[in-house]
């Protein structure tokens, strides 16, 4: 139900334009570390923000949490960044920018010697929501995907322009979640002259980052830790990639010494630049564009084995409510899939929905995998990139999950 603004009653800290109050039921998951607070969670509105303002946020006691971005049109109202009373302004973006860089520089991170491209800000977890940058080599591509961050995004790129020596930036501003607070979609090359794909190397093999065009804002750089993972069973192997995208899986198993790669995906687009790619690399990958599911009935009705599958479909959710849907969609996949599989072969199998946590999906493989009667043993669990950082308070920010398993 919507809450109506009430006259503000006691001062406002600098910087702050509202104050407001959860109801009891909404306290929780926020005294608990969680920044997200819903509409319906609300009780009361002191003052009238506009979209993006910073406001104080106070439990159903009037004791106060911290202080978040006010948005009148997401669901998500307010997402907490702070609990002090302190304004997202210019000391403390700069603040949080330098821990970000700093996290990553401690892990070591960025290796260009090895490695070209790194996620340097995560949203929530670097404590900018709505906050995305990525660098490609000399080239940083930002997404400002809140009105919060829209307002202050010529102050951000003024920081990222000092505080990383790059100048040359990309807007990746096509994100549909900015629908949701009526932001416009773009994308731009903001500074600098671009020409698509710019070649990437990562742990030795060449990939087509397509800054502009390309998924995500280029390439899947989650995914960048568990291509070596994967890689590391091609040898010999006959792999088969679905799903492919890039067929960056492909790239490296072949780079890794697979016997064989089959690399399927349906957009024409991607496969061209995988490619372009396998073509640099001097890798011979079988490229097929062809909708997944079409084509595993017909592998199966032609009863071709593979030694290594792997299975990185997109999204089959968006919501709780699609979740039924999605779990026949994914046990279908896991089903026809393993019954190419060969006996010790592997299966690599991923999901980059928060909707399914891990014991979920692994549930779901074991129930494909007794049905298909294709035993199955749990060899690792994959996560994503360490420069997606996780929060042990906010389960979204935990989202890729992988299992590596061979059959028995």
């Amino acid at each position: 139900m919507p809450v109506d603004p009430t006259p503000i009653r006691h001062p406002l800290p600098p910087g702050i334009s509202g104050r407001l109050q959860l109801q009891r039921q909404g306290m929780h998951r926020c005294l608990h570390g969680h920044p997200w607070i819903y509409r319906s969670e609300l009780a009361q509105i002191e003052g009238d923000p506009a979209d993006g303002d910073c406001v104080e946020v106070r439990d159903a006691r009037g004791e106060r949490i911290g202080c978040g971005i006010w948005s009148s049109r997401s669901q998500i109202s307010v997402r907490l960044y702070s609990r002090r009373e302190e304004p997202l302004d210019g000391p403390l973006l700069a603040r949080r920018l330098d821990a970000a860089l700093a996290y990553r520089n401690s892990l070591g991170l960025w290796r260009p010697e090895s490695t070209e491209a790194l996620r340097l800000v995560w949203s929530e977890s670097d404590g900018l929501p709505g906050l995305v940058v990525d660098r490609y080599q000399d080239w940083l591509v930002a997404q400002f995907l809140t009105a919060g961050m829209e307002r202050r995004a010529a102050e951000v790129v003024s920081l990222l322009r000092e505080r990383t020596g790059l100048s040359r930036i990309i807007l990746r501003n096509d994100a549909l979640v900015r629908l949701q607070e009526n932001l416009p979609l773009e994308k731009k090359v903001l500074s600098g002259v671009y020409g698509d794909p710019l070649w990437i190397r990562q742990n030795g093999v060449w990939l087509p980052a397509r800054l502009l065009d390309g998924q995500k804002t280029g390439l899947y750089l989650d995914q960048k830790e568990n291509y070596l993972e994967v890689a590391a069973w091609a040898a010999g192997r006959r792999v088969l990639d679905l799903f492919c995208y890039q067929g960056t899986f492909s790239l490296f198993c072949a780079a890794a010494g697979a016997a064989s790669c089959t690399a399927v995906d349906q957009s024409g687009a991607a496969l061209e630049a995988g490619r372009a790619a396998a073509e640099k690399a001097g890798a011979a990958i079988d490229w097929v564009q062809e909708n997944v599911f079409d084509w595993l009935r017909r592998a199966q009705e032609e009863k071709r084995q593979y030694d290594l599958i792997v299975l990185d479909p997109p999204s089959f959710t968006k919501t709780k409510a699609q979740r039924p849907s999605a779990v026949r969609g994914y046990h279908e996949l896991h089903l026809r899939a393993l019954r190419l599989l060969s006996p010790g072969g592997i299966l690599a199998s991923f999901c980059c929905s928060h909707h399914f946590g891990l014991s979920e999906w692994k549930e779901l493989i074991g129930r494909a995998s007794w049905e298909a009667n294709a035993p199955l043993r749990l060899r690792k669990i994959l996560s994503q990139s360490s420069d997606h950082p996780i929060l042990p308070t906010v389960p979204e920010t935990e989202y890729l999950k992988g299992c590596l398993l061979e059959r028995e």
